[in-house]
């Protein structure tokens, strides 16, 4: 009965919970249904659903913690969550609503919300349904997974297979039903592999060898020929020096030049002997701190200094130095690591997993750097720290004078250790020891200001301080204010209070020995004010010296370019505040902070000293663009806070060293009296024999006097040496902050240096300095270092990456059309030991690159960017290789290797509207300066050279890995009108029609295969020679505009030409200069 019961009511029972479940389930619409039947069976995280989600989703539920809504994280799982400890919603949370939020009208609820300005479509709604239906499986970014080598491809067929390159791609092909493009014409092939391995056309000899024997052993050989070529290693610098942002001037306002050519050798150098990328890259990041460096290790460090460089004068310095170690951490992502870490200088980046305190890790690699935040001016001025650009006979002098100092040094310490009868002698007559020091503290005083007697100018403002000396002139005094000094009357510093000593006093080099003695009132508690300076400005590196008071320590300066050219000491003790203090400083003229020495109420004080060296001149310039030099100053500095109210008095300056007996009998005169009855003798006789030594020991005294003409002699030979800026770090670790909204006044939470975790940890056993973030770099483990590379010697072939983005290589690039093939070649990469020559002919040995760029209408149709690879390269040329392609079929090409930069044709006034500050005029080289390739031409970063801008180059203010191409009407009126161009096209003209004995037709065939690369057709040949016949009856008629058009550039013209008939071949040149064919790689 109850079984009868059960079945009579079980469909009505169904009805009735169909019903009251049917809110329960999400309805998806038709449209995604049917989409989600024509996605893959399996739904790949990577390649499907993160572009997605990146895209459309990251900015608001991605890692940026300040940014993200709703504490939902779209960019982890729920695992990742909770192993780093985040409360966060994932997309395990959402699936009940997911479809509701994606498909549903109401802007409300509608996600992304309109306000976003990006949707999702159809076809990407249903594939984020179809993965979360999956499981939603998420994976690390797949340029973070670890190279793992794999077997290649099994294929169907083998036709076609050069090398292992080709079972990727040929897989690939089967699948979507394509076949690879036949192989290049040899001629097509010559020009293509010329231009992508030297940057340069193939000589005409070369291509009709190679059209004569095409064979697979020929082209190999032609690959060795070029890769041993000096011009690939030019090429190689070239693109090098966009990512490095080479230029000749520190950009910004100023943009003043500099040279940083010596780099751009050594990077030429370093491709040319194929130095190992691991190699390369560790020199460039951290050359200074190898194993035995040495100077071209260096000066390779020059790369984390090529940044632009603010030297106006209200720039804080602080902020710009903030600017720079930023801009190194910025280029070493995009370089490097291909990503895009400038997004996380301000706040966790959007799309990426790095946080800001990541960035701020990074940093804190390059924020050890000796340096400062200004620009250093004035000739042979750099900003340090800088390298000596020594040449070998340079080195060999300096090392002989080096020996010499050091030989002398030697003497002198034996000479003050001998036993002395002189000193016995003397030291026996107390009388004449007293009597000596005496009169020895008033020998060397060239200069005494005690400042008791002021008197106004008759006319002016300007107040006289007479000097004690006789011989010399009064020093002059604005606004003083006079007060009771230390004996009688003293000077004291009001805000405008300037005083400046007559010219030429204290006028002292860094190989002179001084002494200056002076008395101190600081009224309050001082912060780093400049209390007098014998130096140029701060702008100018403090070059020659200056006295400083900090918290009422006092630090003196002697500098070249301050901080990494010079030597200082700062006092481990204060000064009284409200009180007199006797203070004598002086320096022996040996160029090491060890020669410095204070004293403090005539007692030598600890101090702590900085600067193990100092080289080159300090003595005053002239005809220096910038602030005027005002010689021994005391009062307001600029950029210095002045030492507010505080007193000076009894100025002394001496040109000799003073010994501490000297010192202390200058603050008491009864110092021997106090010394003796203190029963203080051996301390009192110890003194004295250092002052018999500095002052009555001929011996001593001759030998010292040698040591210092040697030092003299060192200066005088090192002063003309170029510097070039490069990388030093300091000898303690600067602290690094997160900068809150990445200002560089707003310092958040310590941070010390470390690298992504994302990527790969940070080996604790490695150096927490660049060197370590080099090893980092290279470690096998790292998953990017070589897939970046990789990825952009491609592009250097093929006109674009595997992965096309290859700047970002972040979760806003696009994915590799050949993962597995990037993958491989990154693996090969680092077997061959990093080996750059082995992996670009890995690549163009392939079939791959040996296709003809030309395929079939529908595999064209349907894959018109090449992402398949299913024919050869074909791109523009870069705007350094279009102007060198015609240099050198013109045959002015200059192949000199390396040297300066060089100033070739260009517009007038271009300088001239960006230069309002140093006005350098830009005036073109004469001879081979015109004809060097481009990767020397100067390139100033206000005023870039505009023909190459046209023909998109960056403009190298920051790191650039990838050229943007355009077509523009400019880039023709280029080709058409450039005096280079120009005078391209005639010298060329003269040489096809010298050399062809004015054959028209064999000229104009020549030319023909000289611009485009390959012999012309008969109709193409046809069509130029009745261009030629047009343009010669013209230039017939017209005889002036002939000559003039002949007379465009430095060349002289041929007295052999034939006018009329070389302007009208220069005007057919000149046209087929401007066909596509012509500036294009296929």
């Amino acid at each position: 009965m109850v079984k009868l019961y059960f079945k009579k009511y079980l469909f009505f029972f169904l009805i009735i919970y169909i019903l009251l479940t049917w809110g329960c389930v999400e309805s998806r619409p038709m449209v995604i249904v049917e989409n989600i039947d024509k996605l893959p069976d399996k739904m790949d995280f990577n390649f499907h659903v993160k572009p997605i989600l990146s895209d459309k989703c990251f900015a608001c539920h991605g890692p940026d913690s300040k940014k993200r809504k709703a504490n939902l994280r779209l960019d982890i799982n729920e695992n990742t969550a909770t192993k780093s400890n985040e409360k966060t919603l994932t997309i395990n949370d959402i699936k009940s609503s997911l479809i509701k939020r994606l498909t549903s009208d109401d802007p409300e609820i509608r996600m992304p919300p309109p306000d976003f300005h990006l949707s999702l479509t159809e076809k990407e709604i249903a594939t984020i349904i179809k993965w979360v239906d999956q499981g939603a499986k998420y994976q690390n970014h797949w340029s973070f997974l670890p190279l793992i080598d794999k077997p290649l491809p099994k294929l169907d067929k083998s036709e076609q297979l050069r090398n292992e390159i080709d079972y990727f791609i040929q897989k690939k092909l089967e699948r979507n039903g394509f076949k690879q493009a036949s192989k290049a014409s040899p001629e097509n092939l010559i020009r293509r592999l010329s231009f992508t391995l030297k940057g340069l056309p193939p000589e005409l000899k070369e291509v009709d060898k190679f059209i004569s024997n095409p064979s697979y052993k020929a082209y190999e050989s032609l690959i060795d020929q070029y890769l041993n070529s000096p011009r690939y290693g030019e090429l190689m610098a070239n693109i090098w020096m966009d990512v490095a942002r080479y230029a000749d001037s520190d950009g910004y306002l100023d943009d003043k030049h500099r040279d940083f050519s010596p780099w751009r050798d050594w990077v030429i150098k370093a491709f040319n002997n194929n130095m190992p990328y691991d190699q390369f890259v560790t020199n460039q990041l951290a050359g200074d701190l190898i194993k035995n460096a040495n100077q071209e290790s260096i000066k390779a460090t020059a790369f984390n200094r090529l940044h632009k460089k603010n030297s106006e004068a209200g720039i804080i310095f602080e902020e710009y130095r903030s600017e720079y170690v930023a801009d190194r951490t910025i280029t070493f992502g995009s370089a490097f690591l291909g990503m895009t870490l400038e997004c996380a200088r301000c706040h966790d980046h959007k799309y990426d997993p790095i946080s800001q305190k990541n960035f701020y890790e990074l940093s804190s690699f390059f924020n050890n750097t000796f340096e400062m935040g200004s620009a250093v001016y004035g000739p042979g001025q750099i900003p340090g720290p800088s390298l000596l650009l020594t040449n070998q006979k340079e080195q060999e002098l300096i090392r002989y004078i080096e020996d010499e100092l050091e030989i002398k040094q030697k003497e002198i310490e034996v000479e003050k250790k001998s036993p002395n009868e002189l000193f016995e002698k003397w030291w026996s007559s107390s009388k004449k020891v007293f009597s000596d020091i005496e009169k020895s503290s008033k020998d060397g005083l060239i200069a005494y200001y005690p400042f008791d007697n002021f008197y106004q100018e008759a006319e002016g403002e300007k107040f006289i301080s007479p000097p004690v000396l006789s011989k010399l002139k009064p020093a002059f005094i604005k606004e003083p204010i006079i007060k009771k000094g230390r004996s009688s009357q003293g000077l004291f510093i009001g805000e405008y209070t300037e005083m400046k000593l007559p010219k030429g006093v204290g006028n002292f080099d860094q190989t002179d020995p001084f002494s200056l003695s002076f008395s101190l009132f600081p009224s309050e508690k001082n912060t780093d004010a400049m209390i007098f300076g014998h130096c140029e400005q701060i702008r100018l590196g403090l070059k020659g010296y200056s006295l400083f008071i900090k918290e009422n320590k006092l630090k003196f300066i002697l500098a070249r370019s301050w901080p990494q050219n010079a030597i200082e000491i700062e006092s481990e003790s204060s000064i009284p505040t409200g009180k007199w203090t006797d203070i004598t400083i002086t320096y022996d003229g040996k160029g090491s902070a060890s020669g410095l020495s204070l004293f403090i109420n005539g007692k030598k004080t600890s101090v702590k000293r900085t600067g193990n060296k100092i080289y080159k001149s300090i003595l005053f310039e002239p005809n220096i663009h910038t602030y005027g030099f005002d010689g021994f100053r005391i009062g307001p500095q600029h950029k210095f806070k002045t030492f507010l109210n505080g007193g000076l008095d009894e100025l002394k300056i001496y040109n000799k060293v003073l010994t501490e007996i000297e010192v202390a009998f200058l603050h008491d005169e009864n110092i021997f009296e106090r010394l003796k009855k203190d029963k203080l003798y051996y301390k009192l006789k110890s003194l004295s024999k250092d002052f018999f030594h500095e002052n009555l020991d001929n011996n001593l005294i001759i030998l010292k006097n040698d040591f210092l003409r040697l030092r003299k002699k060192l200066t005088k030979v090192l002063n003309p040496i170029p510097e070039m800026m490069v990388m030093g770090d300091k000898d303690k670790p600067a602290p690094t902050h997160i900068l809150n909204r990445g200002v560089y006044s707003d310092l958040g939470e310590e941070v010390f240096p470390n690298t992504p975790k994302v990527i790969l940890n940070f080996d604790p056993k490695l150096p927490k300095n660049r060197l370590g973030l080099a090893k980092w770099l290279f470690d096998k483990k790292n998953p990017l270092t070589s897939r970046v590379f990789v990825n952009r010697i491609w592009q250097m072939h093929f006109g674009k990456g595997l992965s096309s983005t290859t700047d970002d290589l972040g979760s806003q690039g696009t994915l590799p059309n050949y993962p597995e093939l990037l993958d491989w070649l990154s693996i090969q990469f680092v077997k061959s030991n990093w080996n750059i020559k082995k992996l670009h002919k890995l690549i163009l040995l392939s079939a791959t690159y040996q296709q003809n760029s030309i395929n079939d209408i529908h595999i064209m149709t349907n894959d018109p960017e090449n992402n398949l690879l299913a024919r050869g390269p074909s791109f523009r040329m870069s705007a350094e290789m279009i102007r060198d392609n015609a240099l050198s079929i013109s045959g002015l090409l200059v192949n000199k290797l390396g040297g300066k930069s060089v100033y070739p044709y260009q517009p007038e006034g271009i300088w001239d509207l960006s230069d309002k500050v140093w006005k350098y005029k830009y005036e073109h080289d004469k001879g081979d300066g015109l004809y060097r390739r481009s990767l020397y031409t100067f390139w100033k970063r206000s005023a870039p050279p505009p023909s190459m801008l046209i023909f998109d180059t960056p403009n190298r203010d920051a790191c650039s890995v990838k050229r943007t191409l355009t077509s523009t009407p400019l880039q023709a009126l280029v080709l058409l009108n450039d005096p280079q161009y120009t005078e391209v096209a005639r010298v060329l003209a003269e040489s096809v029609l010298i050399q062809n004995n004015n054959n028209i037709e064999s000229a104009l065939e020549i030319a023909f295969r000289k611009v485009i690369g390959r012999r012309p057709l008969i109709s193409e040949l046809e069509s130029i020679a009745s261009f030629y016949e047009d343009e010669l009856n013209m230039f017939k008629l017209q005889p002036k505009k002939t000559m003039a058009y002949l007379n465009v550039g430095e060349k002289i013209l041929s007295k052999k030409s034939m006018p009329h008939k070389t302007a009208a071949m220069a005007k057919v040149i000149s046209g087929l200069l401007n066909t596509s064919e012509a500036i294009m790689i296929r």
